[in-house]
């Protein structure tokens, strides 16, 4: 029989076990990346920072990563506008608006990655390819996709900052809603749009499926890359994705950061 004042374990065992599982693959990653080679011995041998450094000095990897970042963040900003105005048209509006949007923003949950990537592919390429630039048809296609993420962030700071009895106090007092808007809404939800625009780059970042479907051999992106650098160099690819992975965990801090930042009041 258990002891009433021995703590129950089984909880505890469970949480590491499956910290440990989540963990494993990007320390393989990590001891892959700086090893001369791991086929040998269980472990990995010769520690070098070799491909750290040909990730640096590659061109073509310069490109690929300069083409996803101009291209998420085009994609993540066009999000951002779009889903700022929906979610300040859905409070500034009649709650119907509200919960259409909310329908809306789960829409993109219910199609997989594949089956957007293959429609896009019918429509964009097999009958208006002619007359269509297929990164400017990406970026759209994924501001559609990254609109849900954009809309329930700001969505769920305006329920934070209670902005309903503030809408309703400006409009009893004869206020426009643009002055609450340009006055009040936006400042307040600066770091919310901030935060917005740096998850949704991310995301749009790290798109694999849709991105190597519509853009292969018209644009290089970095994840498409990496995919295709597997077969040829596993520790160059293993290296990329140690730096995706670092700069993604600090982008995720900042966001924290500017999630948990208020403005003071005076």
């Amino acid at each position: 029989m258990r002891s009433p004042n021995r703590p129950w374990r089984l909880p505890a065992l469970a949480f590491w076990a499956a910290a440990l599982l989540v963990l494993l693959p990007p320390l393989a990653v990590l001891a892959y990346a700086f090893s001369e080679r791991w086929d040998r011995h269980l472990l990995p041998e010769g520690p070098t920072l070799a491909w750290l450094a040909d990730v640096a000095g590659d061109a073509r990897v310069r490109s690929a990563a300069w083409n996803s970042v101009w291209v998420s963040g085009a994609a993540a900003g066009l999000a951002v506008l779009l889903g700022g105005a929906a979610s300040l048209a859905g409070h500034l509006g009649p709650r119907r608006l509200q919960k259409l949007l909310d329908a809306l923003a789960l829409l993109p949950y219910a199609l997989p990655p594949v089956v957007v990537a293959i429609g896009a592919l019918d429509v964009f390429v097999g009958r208006w390819g002619d007359v269509l630039d297929l990164p400017t048809v990406y970026i759209g296609l994924l501001a559609a996709l990254l609109f849900p993420l954009v809309h329930q962030t700001l969505s769920a700071a305006l329920r934070q900052l209670d902005a309903r009895p503030l809408i309703d106090a400006s409009r009893t007092l004869g206020a426009p809603d643009s002055l609450l808007l340009r006055r009040v809404l936006l400042p307040m939800l600066l770091p919310a749009f901030v935060a917005a625009g740096l998850l949704a780059w991310t995301t749009a970042a790290m798109e694999f499926v849709i991105a190597n479907l519509l853009l292969a051999g018209s644009l290089e992106l970095l994840q498409p890359f990496i995919n295709g650098l597997r077969g040829a160099n596993g520790h160059l690819a293993a290296a990329l994705v140690l730096v995706s992975l670092v700069i993604t965990t600090g982008l995720g801090l900042l966001v924290h950061l500017i999630s948990t930042w208020r403005i003071p009041t005076r």
